[in-house]
């Protein structure tokens, strides 16, 4: 049966749009089925939520029973496995080189008789801050545990003197230090990573197949003449080439979260209908960027290189691993205008901090607003090039 002709408009775009999706296989793979590949393949990596056991080595100077017994404690915290004794410094270092160990506890000479006789002996960690993850981990890990077990020793040597339980208590730690860590206590990787990798994920697809869809129609001979006319109007011609790809990254986003709140137990503990609002609003906006570099660029390739140098590195500048106000004036600047910056801070308000809705508003309105202003970028340079497209066929009958 011929396929049926619907009069110019949304309803004809639409289902031509999603032909053009049909006719190609790469493309409807990376519309749904390879965004969540590689979700869940970095899902595998942050499933355990945080870093156990990470090799350390010791470095004995003492040999005392005590010193034994801070080896014992260290080696019992489950951040960090003793798995090496070591006979000198250099042994240490070639061990760190190698990436056998990611620390080393250097235990000094007398370390035992001088807690007894109440001095403070200088323990010494040497980690590899490299790999800086890893190595403050495993250094944080043994640092607190010789406090932890310098403390108990000055509280047993105190008590051996007559000092009851509660004044050791007091005399060991004079200002007692409380701390309450709060919306990612645990420090989990699926809290700080893996809720961010998606959508970063996410945003380099969404551009990149704005700029396919309409970089196809937009180098062709009609242009997007030939588009506007199939639409009735650019309105039209927008919502309908996009609206397959909004449904497509809309869903992954949907399936995406309801692993990671369900499968992977992350906390969530906001308002969701603002959080889901939200999401939409990131997509649209993604993809009227996208849109807005194909209508730019020269051609295809050109496009997607420059959809690729703007959000490709988005991660960096949107304030997650290195906080923005430390950035450079620039940096700011062009974290400014990438979406993913503000959807960010509305998904860790809402999902992690469980913001009131009023303190997320300013970081809605940043995202309203930038959707508003690459949308009206994107009407602008979609009338242009059905004008120049126009101008250019009738110069040829002219000819």
């Amino acid at each position: 049966m011929a396929p049926r002709h619907y009069p110019p408009g949304f309803r004809r775009i639409f289902r031509r749009e999603l032909r053009q999706i049909a006719d190609r296989p790469a493309l409807a793979f990376m519309l749904i089925p390879f965004p969540l590949v590689i979700f869940l393949g970095l899902a595998m990596v942050f499933a355990a939520g945080l870093p156990r056991a990470l090799p350390v080595a010791v470095l004995d100077q003492d040999g005392s029973t005590l010193s034994r017994q801070l080896v014992q404690m260290v080696d019992a915290a489950s951040d960090v496995d003793v798995r090496t004794h070591v006979a000198n410094l250099t042994e240490a270092r070639q061990l760190l080189l190698e990436r056998e160990a990611y620390a080393i506890l250097m235990i000094p000479h007398d370390m035992g008789r001088d807690l007894q006789l109440g001095q403070s002996p200088e323990v010494i960690i040497f980690s590899n801050n490299q790999f800086l993850t890893v190595g403050g981990i495993a250094a944080r890990s043994i640092g607190t545990s010789a406090l932890t077990f310098s403390g108990g020793v000055s509280v047993r040597t105190l008590e051996a003197r007559g000092i009851g339980p509660d004044q050791a208590m007091d005399m060991v730690t004079p200002i007692p230090v409380r701390q309450s860590p709060l919306f990612n206590p645990s420090l989990d990787y699926i809290q700080f990573l893996l809720s961010s990798i998606l959508p970063t994920v996410l945003e380099i697809f969404i551009c990149a197949a704005a700029v396919l869809s309409f970089s196809r129609d937009h180098h062709t001979k009609a242009g997007m003449a030939r588009v506007m006319r199939l639409s009735d109007g650019s309105l039209n011609a927008i919502i309908g080439k996009l609206a397959p790809y909004t449904l497509s990254a809309v869903l992954i986003l949907l399936l995406g979260d309801a692993m990671l709140y369900g499968v992977f137990g992350a906390s969530f503990h906001g308002n969701v209908l603002l959080y889901i609002t939200a999401g939409i609003l990131f997509v649209i906006t993604c993809q009227f960027l996208g849109a807005l570099i194909a209508l730019i660029g020269r051609d295809v390739t050109n496009a997607l290189g420059m959809s690729a140098l703007i959000v490709a590195p988005a991660f960096g500048y949107a304030g997650v691993s290195f906080p923005r106000f430390g950035m450079t004036t620039f940096a700011q600047l062009w974290s400014g205008i990438i979406p993913l910056t503000p959807y960010l801070e509305i998904r860790t308000d809402q999902a992690l901090r469980g913001t009131p809705v009023e303190f997320t508003l300013p970081g809605l309105v940043w995202l309203t607003a930038q959707c508003l202003v690459y949308g009206i970028l994107l009407w602008v340079m979609l009338r242009k090039s059905a004008a120049r497209s126009v101008a250019a066929t009738e110069a040829e009958q002219t000819q």
